[in-house]
């Protein structure tokens, strides 16, 4: 489901909101590039925005603590540097609840890379408070504060005064990026408040994680059935196994017995499928006294 979530931060950051793009980068506007940089794969980094001084800046969303992210961070600033013809700063935001470890640097005898990481559990929310942008108000619930109460009213307050529609969205997303600091419902408590109404089970980005949901939970259903159906398949085995075993000892038993005539019963015998009378079976043959008899049990059997 983290997936969901770097798409949502995706969506609003690419609005360019100044104070959190400041945070992330120094810079307070720039404009949103949507490419995909050539290689034998195609990549596409999560946020490219040229800023007002001509520099490409490079924003990469994580929201787990990936040790092969700085091998891709130093992947795109290539391909970015390729081509733009300028190296991009390039930024790490992590959205993880735990501590992030990311070592943001590659070094050798000629090369010193790295760039920025930036935990936003550590960046201060007042700071965003204080932007006139709903793309700032929305982002400050991932940040730190000491009242949290305060700052979601803050948020849910600021965001009222927008049109009817801009504040459905903006509140959906801040429903959403609440789950991350499990502060949905004390932020639902908020937004139930306000003077509009809307299902939240009606949004796009509901659909799409009940959709994810749903493949999800069909990926695991096939996963158990596979382990199911191995579990199963081996109990069949095992149980062909035997009975396979149990007809050719059968068969031995009948011809040292009973010769041709007791061959000529196998026929009635491999249409026994259970171990149990197989077993039976096995008994009967040490016990009986004539093909004939035999024959009659079998029929009995078979029945």
């Amino acid at each position: 489901m983290h997936q969901i979530y770097d798409v949502l931060l995706k969506d609003i950051i690419k609005d360019v909101p100044p104070k959190f793009l400041k945070i992330l980068t120094g810079y307070e506007t720039g404009r949103f590039l949507d490419i995909q940089l050539p290689d034998v794969q195609v990549r596409q980094p999560d946020l490219l925005v040229e800023v007002e001084d001509g520099n490409i800046v490079h924003i990469e969303i994580q929201s787990t603590d990936d040790k092969s992210i700085t091998k891709r961070m130093y992947e795109y600033s290539a391909l970015i540097n390729r081509q733009f013809n300028k190296l991009p700063l390039q930024t790490l935001l992590y959205i993880g609840d735990k501590e992030v470890t990311t070592v943001n640097r590659l070094c050798n005898r000629d090369v010193n890379y790295s760039y920025r990481v930036i935990d936003v559990k550590e960046v201060d929310c007042c700071q965003l408070l204080q932007s006139d942008r709903p793309e700032d108000l929305v982002l400050a619930i991932l940040c730190k504060t000491d009242d949290v109460d305060g700052a979601i009213k803050t948020i849910v307050d600021r965001l009222s005064v927008l049109s009817p529609k801009d504040a459905k969205d903006y509140c959906l997303k801040l429903l959403y990026l609440s789950n991350l600091k499990k502060l949905y419902n004390k932020v639902k408590k908020e937004v139930d408040n306000m003077p509009i109404t809307f299902d939240i089970r009606e949004s796009e980005m509901f659909l799409d994680g009940k959709r994810e949901g749903l493949i999800e939970g069909q990926k695991k259903g096939l996963i158990e059935g596979q382990k199911k159906g191995l579990i199963e398949g081996q109990k069949k085995g095992l149980i062909e196994g035997q009975r396979k075993g149990l007809i050719e000892g059968i068969e031995m038993a009948l011809e040292i017995k009973y010769g041709s005539k007791g061959l000529e019963l196998m026929d009635m015998v491999r249409n026994i499928h259970e171990i149990e009378r197989l077993n039976q079976l096995k008994v009967l043959i040490k016990r009986s006294g004539t093909p004939d008899e035999l024959r009659a049990t079998l029929v009995d059997i078979l029945r």
